[in-house]
């Protein structure tokens, strides 16, 4: 769902004949538009959707000093391909692996680093893949460009990894994107 602004510039006459602006925002929403973010979840949730809906949850291990941890939330996160087959196949989680904020992961209490120190993160942004029912399936570690990572959302989501190699994934996923 996509979100415009509109503006209005009300003026105001005061009783001393003084001139008041008030300028007041309204949010338009855009019928039919697509879906312009990522929407983030919290793990708890995110697993009792996933087991409920058939999906998986990603798991964005991240932290505010990385710059490439900045560059996938310019760059890839925004990207049209990305959100649809995040929204498609995965309930994403975003970890902060210096925080000690308390996260609920397969009924367990551990804070974000604990996950990101059980987890062995070395470097940032790390993506977890994790299956319904709560078993990591793997791990990718640094940037990805956006091209790059809605194939691999797909790959994993649909569970292509079972069957076939990514690179053979992604040599037919092109090659099918180019006959059309």
């Amino acid at each position: 769902m996509k979100l415009s602004s509109f503006f209005f510039l009300l003026i105001r006459f005061t009783a001393s004949t003084t001139l008041v602006f008030c300028a007041v925002f309204i949010p338009l929403q855009t019928v039919g538009a697509q879906n312009n973010s990522i929407q983030w979840q919290d793990m708890q949730e995110a697993q009792k959707m996933a087991e409920a809906n058939g999906k998986k949850v990603l798991i964005y291990a991240e932290a505010s000093w990385c710059v490439y941890c900045k560059k996938m939330d310019k760059k890839v996160f925004p990207d049209q391909a990305v959100i649809d087959s995040m929204e498609t196949y995965f309930y994403p989680v975003r970890i902060d692996i210096e925080s000690d904020k308390q996260i609920l992961v397969n009924g367990q209490k551990m804070t974000q680093q604990q996950f990101a120190r059980t987890h062995r993160v070395r470097a940032t942004p790390t993506i977890f893949f994790m299956d319904k029912d709560g078993t990591i399936l793997g791990r990718q570690p640094g940037f990805i460009p956006a091209e790059t990572f809605s194939k691999l959302l797909a790959y994993v989501g649909s569970d292509s990894y079972k069957t076939t190699e990514f690179k053979n994934y992604l040599k037919n996923h092109s090659q099918s994107s180019s006959a059309q």
